[in-house]
């Protein structure tokens, strides 16, 4: 019989349901709405640039964030995909942000985001672009170092200059055998900084662009996100 404290159970627990160990799946246990485990299959049918890709979920991140007396979470699925058209995988993240304004049964919502960057500690570009006190973040070249013509100009969301400060629990299958084990979970803190812009997508039509500037703690490396809202039908898992 599994126990909570891995020492077996007595008769008396037995029979009255004491000191029984949780077997719900850890993924499950942990902030996670579309209650998804890793090695799941993910698909949009609706997005044209990944259409027909299917996406392998090869982590969850999970996030909380105290906010005064509150505390708040969301949650990245860490997805990884292949396309004949391209030389290497394709990594997506799907994002999910609990929002009680938003009425349907998900409650999220849901951003597919691209890990474009990444760059190890710089002490100007900490004190002087993420700590500029107008809030704003300038994106001079392109995905390939091209420069623009006219830079990408972001600023931070409901105008919040300082960053967040969250609690990471990355939960992976690190020995591949389809069970997540408690020794195989991950925790950090995490420092990040959300921005968003105006833009038009390809048929024209204004959205909203998000960018998410993430530092770990303990190694101080940035990592770069950048994507937009979809919406909760286009996603397909399996």
């Amino acid at each position: 019989m599994s126990s909570e404290d891995e020492k077996g159970r007595t008769l008396f627990e037995i029979l009255t349901g004491r000191n029984q160990r949780d077997m719900t799946p850890l993924e499950l246990q942990y902030h996670n709405p579309l209650e998804a485990k890793v090695g799941c299959t993910v698909s949009f049918e609706n997005e044209p640039d990944i259409a027909g890709i299917n996406f392998v979920i090869e982590k969850i991140s999970v996030y909380e964030t105290q906010i005064g007396p509150k505390k708040f979470y969301h949650t990245d699925y860490h997805l990884k995909g292949i396309s004949l058209d391209v030389d290497n995988y394709i990594l997506m993240r799907l994002r999910l942000i609990p929002d009680e304004r938003l009425i349907s049964d998900l409650g999220c919502r849901v951003q597919l985001l691209h890990p474009y960057y990444q760059m190890e500690w710089d002490e100007s570009f900490y004190n002087e672009v993420l700590g500029c006190s107008s809030g704003e973040f300038w994106v001079n070249h392109d995905d390939d170092g091209n420069e623009l013509e006219e830079p990408w100009k972001y600023w931070r969301i409901e105008e919040v200059l300082t960053p967040y400060q969250s609690r990471l629990t990355l939960l992976h299958d690190a020995d591949g055998d389809g069970t997540i084990e408690d020794d195989e979970l991950e925790h950090s803190q995490v420092h990040y900084w959300d921005y968003s812009r105006p833009t038009n997508d390809k048929n024209e039509q204004e959205i909203t662009e998000f960018l998410t500037i993430e530092m770990d703690d303990e190694t101080q490396w940035f990592t770069f996100l950048r994507g937009t809202d979809i919406e909760p039908s286009q996603i397909v898992i399996f």
